[in-house]
């Protein structure tokens, strides 16, 4: 047995010891440890308290717009392809390529023609006519939106243009541009969070001047601004002083890309400015099997973020008006003969406005 008075000397022993170790862990204990850095993924930004001894970090995860787009050529339902429809079935023409067309978030190309209840079938001839039930294939596919800048928009007239283009909305297809009035026919789409302009332009029935302030206003809005001319000298490969100088035109004013139709053949590249330009995609689907360049066309893969566009070019090839991806020793050939590279980054800030909104 203790004393009580050894034990009362104990109790207060012990108690300085916690006390003292307590002091030590506190206190110099963290001095001597080696300190440990602290984890933040690439896409946060860290956030500090105003007190600057304080260690505590928290995150906040930006996530970063991107948009996937798909463009195509000239595509015209009339004539052969019609006949070749007869022929076969309504997914004929392009029932191969459905999963690489809806495979983007926005699929585009040049609607070439009218839409008529009327059955007009015509072998001969450069009156593009189909009717909606034809007209179906396109959103069948997986098509978005469609340009109707275009010399055969008008062909049966101003209500018929107008029935085209109300019949492409019905079929959940969004139409842009006019043969004379392409300002006046903007399409709008936002794809996670980027908004994009469509922007139609017909060389044969409007000034190049006629787009520009529609140009400046979509980009004072922070739009992404495509404009789609059709443009240039059929079956010829490299693009006129006028296709040039349109082209350059629209990007000084503000457009983000240019991507052309209508010379029925794949034409060339340019980088001006940073900004892409590719003259004509090409036919898309067409019937105009008598030559082996108007059976080829380009869809264009077009990758947009805030830093960069990628371009992913995929030949295809339309053989009795039925529309499929080329093989890869076609494809290098292709790109070869046109001096083009199977993917392209260009490196630009593009979406600066769109960033500034999320």
């Amino acid at each position: 047995m203790f004393p009580a008075r050894s034990i009362a000397f104990m109790n207060l022993s012990l108690t300085a010891i916690f006390s003292i170790g307590s002091v030590f862990g506190a206190i110099i204990l963290p001095s001597l440890l080696p300190e440990r850095p602290i984890a933040r993924s690439a896409n946060s930004i860290p956030v500090y308290s105003s007190e600057m001894t304080q260690r505590a970090v928290s995150t906040i995860d930006i996530p970063v717009p991107s948009a996937r787009l798909l463009f195509v050529g000239d595509i015209m339902l009339a004539r052969g392809v019609e006949w070749q429809i007869g022929k076969n079935n309504l997914d004929y023409p392009l029932g191969d390529i459905k999963n690489f067309i809806s495979n983007a978030d926005l699929t585009i190309g040049n609607f070439e023609g009218t839409i008529r209840d009327e059955p007009n079938q015509e072998l001969d001839g450069f009156i593009f006519d189909t009717t909606p039930t034809i007209a179906s294939i396109v959103s069948a596919a997986g098509f978005d939106v469609v340009s109707l800048s275009n010399n055969h928009t008008d062909n049966h007239g101003s209500a018929i243009v107008q029935y085209t283009r109300q019949t492409l909305t019905d079929l959940g297809v969004t139409p842009f541009g006019d043969p004379y009035m392409s300002k006046d026919f903007i399409a709008h789409k936002t794809v996670n969070g980027i908004p994009i302009s469509f922007i139609g332009f017909h060389a044969f029935g409007e000034d190049p001047e006629s787009i520009v302030p529609t140009i400046e206003a979509e980009k004072a809005a922070g739009n992404f601004i495509v404009v789609l001319p059709h443009w240039g000298n059929e079956y010829e490969f490299t693009p006129s002083t006028a296709q040039t100088d349109a082209a350059h035109l629209f990007i000084d004013h503000g457009a983000d890309a240019i991507i052309g139709a209508h010379p029925h053949v794949i034409q060339t590249y340019e980088n001006y400015k940073g900004v892409p330009i590719i003259y004509s995609l090409g036919n898309f689907l067409f019937d105009q099997d008598w030559s082996i360049p108007t059976q080829q066309g380009l869809a264009l893969g077009f990758d947009i973020n805030a830093s960069s566009i990628q371009l992913t070019f995929t030949p295809i090839s339309i053989v009795k008006s039925h529309t499929t991806i080329m093989g890869a020793d076609e494809v290098t050939k292709i790109l070869s003969e046109r001096n083009l590279p199977v993917t392209l980054r260009i490196s630009r800030p593009i979406v600066q406005n769109t960033a500034a909104q999320q």
